[in-house]
């Protein structure tokens, strides 16, 4: 007390004397604190979340961080100062996850993805337009979309990847879906679809394969006579790429062994933590690389070191770049079955809580007239000994 202001320390004059701020820590760094403190007995000294905070801490480098990163989502989110029951804390966790945590992840692969799209783009335009010159032809939108890219690249994997093959037989849908019910319409929606689809490509002649990631969409579609040529159920709820590689790797194994021409991934987007939606994104062949002069003269500009040549790289880089591609659908879909989660978790504990109220009352409104009766009983009763 004494030395409070040679130390600059700001404190409550009444007990328990608590520190408001001091030389070194302002006003904000101690509330900081004193939130960080506040989630760290919730979900730490009540051992009521011992498992979750497990979980959690392996998307943090310290457990600082993580309950930082806690006390944070509860600031920005109005969270404090509220009472919450349990089942309410873990809803904040599940959309914690979903919001921050998945998103960051998605946000790497993003920034990647593209960087692998845009040299994929300029190293096959650069082969293109080359290609077209030596052919005396014309360089514009037209020409450049018609070409045979085997003319280019010749057979193999690089030609195999971009080029749409002549006759299509046979489609393949890769369809994420979730391992588990409380969702809400998440799964519904993603089989409602998938119905609708597989019966228009049967209307054009081509023949349904499906490789399922999700045990709700593969028991589904097994039971209902789709040809479900793989499956993989139990993806975890923060997948990384190595868990999704053997789902990936699978896929473009079987588009280039002629399993089936084109490949689809179908899943569910997500756009908020309210809402969603259904997505059709055609994987392979490779459509949406930006083939054209602007390419090839940025790709020239940049003046690439490429060992051993144009073709090994492309070999090597458009396998990455599916792989990638439909690893982000697969982030995409579990952001999305996280928040459909929580809003149906939310809407659970809404309901109970709505049931419980009208019971109460009618329980206390029974109580109430059982006390009535009882004691009308007993003035009728002294009154008619009078």
């Amino acid at each position: 007390h004494e030395e409070a202001e040679k130390h600059g320390i700001v404190y409550k004059t009444n007990p328990v004397y608590e520190v408001l701020k001091t030389k070194w820590l302002s006003y904000d760094d101690v509330l900081k604190l004193k939130q960080i403190e506040d989630v760290l007995e919730v979900y730490y000294n009540s051992r009521q979340f011992e498992n979750t905070m497990e979980y959690l801490l392996e998307f943090f480098e310290t457990p600082f961080d993580m309950y930082e990163h806690i006390a944070n989502y509860y600031d920005e989110n109005n969270l404090f100062g509220i009472k919450h029951t349990r089942i309410s804390r873990y809803i904040i966790l599940l959309d914690m996850l979903g919001k921050t945590v998945l998103k960051n992840h998605d946000k790497e692969y993003t920034v990647y993805n593209d960087y692998v799209r845009k040299t994929i783009s300029r190293l096959i335009s650069s082969q293109v337009v080359d290609n077209l010159r030596e052919k005396s032809i014309s360089i514009d939108k037209n020409n450049v979309a018609k070409i045979d890219y085997t003319d280019v690249f010749g057979l193999g994997i690089t030609a195999d990847m971009i080029q749409t093959r002549k006759k299509v037989k046979t489609t393949g849908f890769l369809v994420i879906s979730g391992d588990r019910g409380l969702v809400g319409s998440y799964n519904s929606n993603v089989i409602k679809n998938m119905m609708s689809i597989f019966e228009d490509e049967r209307a054009q002649g081509h023949e349904v394969k499906v490789l399922a990631v999700g045990s709700v969409g593969a028991q589904f579609f097994k039971k209902n006579n789709v040809n479900v040529v793989y499956e993989k159920d139990g993806v975890s709820d923060v997948p990384t790429f190595d868990e999704a590689l053997p789902i990936v790797s699978t896929a473009i194994k079987m588009y280039l062994n002629g399993v089936y021409d084109q490949l689809y991934v179908c899943y569910t987007h997500h756009v908020n933590s309210l809402s969603s939606a259904f997505r059709v994104e055609k994987m392979l062949p490779i459509v949406d690389l930006d083939i054209g002069v602007k390419e090839a003269e940025a790709h020239k500009e940049l003046e690439y070191d490429i060992e051993p040549d144009i073709n090994s790289v492309l070999t090597k880089l458009l396998p990455q770049y599916a792989r990638s591609t439909i690893y982000g659908a697969i982030l995409d879909a579990k952001t999305a079955e996280h928040a459909s989660s929580m809003t149906a978790m939310q809407s659970a504990t809404d309901n109970a809580n709505d049931l419980v109220s009208s019971l109460t009352t009618k329980l206390n409104r029974a109580r109430q007239a059982q006390i009535t009766t009882e004691i009308t009983e007993i003035i009728s009763g002294a009154n008619a000994l009078e």
